[in-house]
């Protein structure tokens, strides 16, 4: 795996379609609601069943939790700051 520097918005989706599933998906990037819900929701259908989500910084505003709460994840938690997310499995 390549190192991919630029604008989320530009990389992530053709990225994550070249993968086809990741096991964890780590936001740490620009930590604006409208950003994180972005990529949580953008990476989420490529996660595989099972897998993470993890998020930094996860208490800076309600974003980890309304996609939580959206997508009916029930294994999400904060921790110290940080957001755990198990995919539910199918």
């Amino acid at each position: 795996m390549a190192l991919h520097i630029g604008d989320a918005r530009q990389i992530l989706p053709s990225l994550l379609s070249r993968l086809g599933t990741v096991d964890v998906f780590i936001h740490d990037s620009l930590h604006t609601y409208e950003h994180m819900i972005w990529e949580f929701e953008t990476a989420h259908p490529f996660v595989r069943s099972g897998g993470l989500i993890f998020s930094d910084d996860a208490l800076w505003n309600n974003a980890f939790q309304d996609f939580a709460r959206k997508f009916r994840e029930p294994d999400a938690r904060i921790i110290r700051g940080v957001g755990f997310l198990r995919k539910t499995p199918e």
